[in-house]
């Protein structure tokens, strides 16, 4: 029994040393992945201005190749290049498209191409994952390449996963795992925040106009009943009452104190004054339309001696 014993044990051992044998035998068989840490590779890219970014995909393609001869990321990554070149190119010797104006069909064909750049340049870093998945099972290694990641990290995050890959070969381990959640920390929440700071004013912005276009839109039906008393009594009022309107209070609410006519120079104005409700920049605020003559017709004309012009519509200013 005892003999039996070593000898079971001397084959577990020798099937043991035959599996790390074959397994060390496979990793060596690999070809060597680049294994550049993804901070170096953003640090190239910050310290050449984006050059890095251009080159280094090729680097990466050109090693899935090697495992992956059907890959076509590489030609993808030539024909992005060369759209991105020549929509550049298109757009920056655009010169005679102005603010406002219709764009050419020259810009239109740059923006288009820069456009087409940004999709197969994402369609190779997928076609890259889908390559090292697909190769990678060979060798049981579980490479989990999440697709959200991949979209908005791409060059970086693909980078981290090859060199865990090249950590793999050399040491036959699968921890740590590459990184995922340290580049959402380093790049994407960091990018969030930076847009919502970016975006936040231009919102709050939207908001107060909103606010101001609501005015406007109240002021409608009595800007028409001021007209209907001129016409009526062929002169310029000069209160609610001979505007045929009631008394102010009674159109208060939607963040107004109501509505008032007043007489002013060859004419006459409809006022309100935004109440405690509205928004700060315009709490307490008066916006008027003036009615006046001009080529024998009524003419209204929106102003606000205290609201700042950003908040106002080209009509008020």
């Amino acid at each position: 029994m005892p003999m039996e014993r070593d000898d079971m044990t001397r084959e577990s051992v020798s099937s043991s040393a035959g599996s790390w044998r074959q397994t060390t035998a496979e990793r060596a068989a690999l070809p060597p992945p680049p294994a550049l840490h993804w901070g170096w590779v953003f640090l190239f890219s910050v310290l050449t201005f984006g050059l890095f970014t251009l080159i280094w995909p090729f680097v990466q393609a050109n090693w899935v190749r090697k495992i992956d001869p059907q890959s076509s990321a590489k030609s993808l990554l030539w024909v992005a290049l060369a759209c991105s070149i020549l929509g550049y190119v298109l757009t920056g010797t655009e010169t005679s498209h102005e603010i406002g104006a219709p764009m050419s069909t020259q810009m239109r064909l740059g923006m288009l191409l820069q456009l087409v750049h940004v999709v197969l340049y994402l369609i190779a870093y997928f076609a890259m994952a889908a390559s090292i998945r697909r190769e990678m099972a060979a060798y049981r290694v579980p490479v989990r390449i999440g697709a959200i990641t991949l979209f908005f990290l791409n060059l970086l995050y693909l980078q981290g996963q090859l060199r865990w890959l090249a950590h793999w070969q050399q040491t036959g381990r699968t921890q740590p795992q590459p990184p995922k959640a340290v580049l959402w920390v380093c790049f994407v929440i960091p990018a969030v925040v930076i847009m919502a700071a970016l975006a936040l004013p231009a919102y709050q912005i939207y908001v107060v106009r909103a606010q101001v276009a609501g005015a406007l839109a109240q002021a409608e039906p009595l800007k028409q009943q001021v007209i209907d008393a001129i016409g009526l009594h062929r002169a310029w009022p000069q209160s609610n009452t001979q505007a045929g309107l009631k008394e102010a209070e009674a159109y208060a609410g939607n963040n107004l104190s109501g509505f008032v006519v007043y007489a002013v120079d060859d004419g006459t104005a409809l006022v309100t004054r935004f109440d405690e409700h509205a928004l700060v920049p315009l709490r307490g605020k008066q916006l008027a339309w003036v009615a006046g003559a001009q080529g024998g017709a009524i003419v209204w004309h929106c102003e606000s001696p205290d609201i700042e012009a950003i908040y106002l519509p080209e009509s008020c200013h």
